[in-house]
């Protein structure tokens, strides 16, 4: 993905702009909130999983905690797979935090 639209989407994030960013078909990344915790949403719709991805994430998440702290991942409605993490008080992590994110669920090529 370019830098200036990931940077974009990273700034609306930190302003409080409801941000989306459409990184492949079928997954995107976007703010949402888990209570009054604003936070980074990863989202795999269920017809761009691949097979294995979710086992694969889990164990990934178990397996290195430290890693991938912070990281929470369930499926939602439509059984998409999302991973999701707060929005950090330092917004200079905010593009660290996507990375981690995006290695957790196996989606290397999608970073930069």
């Amino acid at each position: 993905m370019p830098d200036d639209r990931r940077q974009a989407f990273l700034d609306d994030l930190v302003s409080g702009t409801a941000a989306q960013l459409s990184l492949a078909p079928g997954i995107k990344v976007g703010a949402l909130n888990a209570g009054n915790c604003p936070g980074l949403a990863l989202h795999v719709a269920r017809e761009a999983l691949q097979a294995g991805q979710l086992q694969r994430v889990l164990e990934r998440r178990i397996e290195q905690v430290l890693a991938f702290d912070g990281c929470f991942i369930y499926l939602d409605a439509q059984n998409a797979l999302v991973i999701w993490h707060a929005l950090p008080a330092a917004a200079s992590t905010l593009d660290r935090i996507l990375s981690r994110m995006l290695s957790l669920a196996t989606l290397q090529a999608l970073d930069r």
